[in-house]
């Protein structure tokens, strides 16, 4: 089953000469351009399949400072501003709509958690507040009182991620940029060992600088050019149910095992709360005592599983670093099947919050693969050791809600050549010093 995208087609010539090569026409990639476009800068962007036909159009859509890594909320609250401002820049709209976003929970750890989050939120700027027992069941519950509190932020909210990263690309394609579709980078292009351009199935493309934002892949890519990157893919599944039901709120809300939001195409995208499951994979024996901390936090969470996907990827890393056969090329969509029984265990924890949410409700469903890094926030950087090479990947599960941010602030870091302040926590230098990494700090 295929989660709904709206498919652009550009007729735009293939470039020989780029400011900018961007690998990976997903959020951060697209948002990216977008950004340097703005700045007068000439970029060239290489999807291998469609704009944002993986994990940018699998996502729930939701824009949100709310629980958000300290270390990357300032990051997160630009996003939601820029997020509040793109449909009236590119003329389309994305969907965005300023909703506010709750999480209510049963746990007194997790309320307490998220106390001290709204602690720090509220130093910061971010609008939030505490709910109370009453006050988060008498309208995020229609069947008894399952919570003991909440929290909720004023600004939050969702885009549609069905056509948002296809309209801003369409609308940076309309000021320049070489939107290319159907084109793996399969490598960097060195000259005097200095980046130079990118490698592409087409054909040779120069470039002053190129940026990684490769998503699920850039991993991968990056083995190729003896770049540490240290991520690992989760497969989520995530579904939309039928229209003919309206609950009695508006805006995202996280209960502890089901997620929800309202979608403008009628009905609700839904889905299990931060559940999914981790193959053990090549990157797992390169990287995994790496992620050892967030697998730890998060292990009631994810299953493991060992069998056939290591040894298929074992083989395309082989093919790719020894045979030069991209695995780019051979697949263009990544496109896992959704595991049905988180897609079933959603609808049946829902519907005991709010009767008729059942089963029976379910529409379609699809899966995705989210690429995460050991200590759960992005890398937006220039890579460590190899100058004019940047990476934008890695962003956890937070990748459609962040992008606009961190496309804004990478931007401007390559513009200028001035690493702004809101990124020192997500550089690529952290990976190379043996400093501990660990998920969600809270000062």
């Amino acid at each position: 089953m295929k989660q709904p995208l709206l498919k652009i087609d550009l007729d735009v010539p293939f470039p020989k000469h780029v400011d900018v090569a961007i690998i990976g026409g997903g959020a951060a990639g697209v948002i990216t351009a977008y950004e340097l476009a703005k700045l007068g800068r000439t970029v060239g962007v290489f999807e291998k399949g469609r704009i944002a036909a993986e994990q940018s159009s699998r996502n729930w859509g939701w824009c949100r400072t709310l629980g958000r890594d300290t270390r990357e909320l300032s990051m997160a609250k630009l996003s939601v501003k820029r997020w509040s401002e793109i449909s009236a820049e590119i003329g389309a709209d994305v969907g965005f709509r300023e909703t506010g976003i709750t999480f209510v929970t049963q746990s007194e750890s997790e309320l307490a958690g998220w106390e001290d989050w709204f602690q720090f939120a509220k130093r910061s700027g971010v609008a939030a507040e505490m709910l109370t027992r009453e006050q988060a069941n008498k309208v995020y519950a229609a069947n008894g009182s399952p919570w003991i509190g909440g929290v909720r932020t004023f600004h939050d909210g969702y885009a549609d991620p069905s056509c948002a990263i296809p309209l801003i690309a369409r609308h940076a394609a309309s000021m320049g940029v070489s939107v290319q579709q159907h084109c793996a980078v399969n490598e960097l292009y060195f000259e005097g060992g200095k980046v130079a351009g990118v490698k592409t199935e087409r054909g040779l493309v120069r470039a002053g600088a190129v940026v990684i934002a490769g998503g699920a892949w850039s991993s991968l890519f990056c083995v190729k050019h003896k770049i540490v990157l240290p991520t690992l893919n989760v497969y989520s599944s995530a579904s939309k149910t039928r229209d003919d039901m309206q609950l009695d709120f508006s805006g995202p809300l996280k209960a502890p095992e089901f997620s929800l939001r309202e979608r403008q195409d009628g009905g609700y995208t839904l889905a299990k709360s931060g559940r999914g499951s981790v193959p053990i994979v090549p990157n797992s024996l390169r990287y995994g005592r790496r992620f050892m901390g967030l697998y730890t936090s998060r292990r009631k969470s994810i299953k493991l599983q060992f069998g056939r996907e290591f040894f298929r990827q074992l083989w395309s890393e082989f093919n790719y670093l020894y045979l030069n056969r991209s695995p780019f090329e051979r697949n263009r969509i990544l496109d896992p099947a959704p595991d049905m029984s988180l897609v079933r265990s959603a609808y049946e924890a829902s519907e005991k919050v709010f009767p008729g949410l059942g089963p029976e409700r379910l529409d379609i469903a699809w899966g995705g693969a989210i690429d995460n890094t050991p200590d759960g926030i992005p890398v937006v950087s220039e890579v460590d050791g190899i100058r004019n090479v940047y990476l934008c990947t890695g962003f956890s599960g937070h990748g459609f809600s962040s992008a606009m941010g961190a496309g804004h602030m990478l931007a401007q870091l390559i513009n200028s050549g001035n690493t702004a302040p809101d990124l020192r926590h997500l550089s690529h230098r952290r990976f190379l010093t043996g400093e501990r990494l660990a998920p969600n700090i809270i000062y």
